[in-house]
């Protein structure tokens, strides 16, 4: 038996983004702790800069192995954590995991302080590694793991193959983490401080998004619906859950799969509450489907437009059919729902009359919120690549504290810094100052008490800031 800390990486500026509840650490503490190993998740609410509190955890807990999780935008702060784990207790292994480790993962072994990194899914090839590093083995031929070679180069294990049963996973360690705490702060959704805990569903999408993580594939996998809601009753019943947010890639791939969830939720007599911060493919909606949606209580939804330009939708590949979008934003609104949309400014060959129609498309919609983030390429993607021949004259920057949705980290349109930035600003000036959108907002919003402060510090932060490199 090993004793494992494992710790997700936060923004050093966490509250422009939220504090949400550690999902995938939950999921990897429970096939840990089914391997035999005593598991412990440390969180925290102090800026992550900050690393005492961390250092003293570490000592106090003496784990065997740290396991590190994070994003991209997470990176500088994972780095960190690992020299402080490596300073702390040297000779501990030190084991990187999630979307950026799996984007990344030479960058990551560069890191001196990293020992390993673990890609894509984690559930499987955590306790493989785990079980050959008590044993004194090498892991060079697990399938899903990355270390160093003799000469410190990056050595690769085979591709992990992706876990088709997601029942057999079991549930998150719930009890590792402090539900009060993620009750403090803002969610994925617009929804405001409560308890609640993130679900997710499904694993995997079939589109080929040219931005989009590889993390869960291309293979959409599916937990049962019998399982999705004894998850949800468990929840209700252990830690009094009754507000829950599906955060899957494409909740609704398999229509017969969504409805019988919902319908099986819907059938609660305790009456559990559902939100949607992403997991809902716009165009695979229709009016039944928003029907079910909202008879299963759901209150809260945002639907990824990305841009409302059919040549763009072509060539990023989402291929969206944007009048049956907007057909499904104007029914979920009717319907009772608060809707929020997602638009990206930026696309490779992007010019300012295109970016100016995605900022219609939101404007002109009965959307009760939108957010406008600056295309932002990761490696991994296809995105990445065209991004890299267009800007190859000075490269896409890797310095990963410097990585911001609302600013971006470099400009592949057709426009200016400046064009673009103040296409942005202009967004969001023309959708939030428009009165009757205020006073829709606030008749509608299922937490309006708390949405001033809340909705107030968030739009200020998500306002951009020119680079300054035009």
């Amino acid at each position: 038996m090993a004793r494992i800390l494992l710790a997700k990486a936060r923004f050093t500026t966490f509250d422009q983004y939220g504090l949400v509840p550690p999902l995938g650490l939950m999921y990897l503490a429970a096939a840990l702790r089914h391997a035999g190993h005593q598991v412990h998740i440390y969180e925290s609410e102090c800026r992550w800069r900050d690393l005492h509190r961390f250092r003293a955890a570490l000592t106090a807990f003496r784990p065997d192995i740290v396991g590190l999780s994070a994003i991209t935008m997470e990176a500088q702060v994972m780095e960190g954590m690992a020299a402080t784990t490596h300073a702390a207790l040297p000779g501990v292994p030190i084991v990187v995991g999630g979307p950026h480790a799996t984007a990344y993962p030479e960058w990551c072994l560069r890191v001196p302080a990293i020992d390993y990194v673990v890609l894509g899914e984690g559930e499987q090839s955590l306790p493989a590694l785990v079980e050959v590093l008590i044993r004194g083995g090498r892991p060079e031929a697990l399938a899903g793991v990355a270390s160093r070679g003799p000469a410190g180069e990056p050595s690769f294990g085979p591709p992990p193959e992706p876990i088709r049963d997601l029942d057999a996973l079991g549930f998150p360690a719930w009890d590792l983490i402090d539900i009060d705490l993620y009750a403090r702060h803002r969610s994925m959704s617009l929804m405001g401080h409560r308890r609640y805990m993130p679900l997710v569903t499904s694993r995997g999408c079939p589109y080929r998004c040219i931005y989009c993580h590889q993390v869960h594939g291309k293979r959409f996998r599916a937990r049962s619906p019998v399982n999705v809601v004894a998850e949800v009753e468990e929840l209700h019943r252990r830690h009094g859950i009754r507000d829950f947010e599906v955060v899957d890639d494409i909740f609704n791939f398999d229509r017969a799969r969504m409805q019988e969830i919902l319908e099986r939720v819907a059938a609660l007599t305790w009456r559990p509450t559902l939100h949607f911060p992403n997991a809902l493919r716009a165009d695979l909606l229709d009016e039944a489907q928003i029907r079910w949606l909202r008879r299963a209580g759901t209150l809260y939804l945002s639907l990824a437009v990305e841009t409302a330009t059919p040549r763009l939708q072509r060539l990023i590949r989402k291929n969206l059919r944007l009048e049956e979008v907007r057909r499904n934003i104007e029914s979920a609104v009717h319907h009772g729902m608060f809707v929020n949309g997602f638009f990206m400014l930026g696309f490779p060959t992007e010019t300012a009359e295109e970016a100016r129609a995605t900022a219609d498309f939101a404007v002109h919609s009965p959307l009760h919120a939108a957010l406008f983030f600056i295309v932002t390429p990761f490696a991994g993607t296809e995105l990445y690549q065209m991004a890299k021949a267009i800007v190859r004259r000075r490269g896409i920057p890797e310095a990963f504290e410097d990585f911001d949705y609302y600013r971006g980290t470099a400009n592949v349109s057709a426009m200016t810094d400046q064009e673009l930035f103040a296409i942005q600003r202009g967004a969001y000036v023309r959708f939030y100052a428009a009165p009757r959108r205020v006073l829709r907002i606030l008749w509608h919003h299922p937490r309006r008490w708390q949405l001033f402060p809340d909705g107030l510090r968030a739009l200020v932060r998500m306002l951009p800031r020119s680079r300054g490199n035009a």
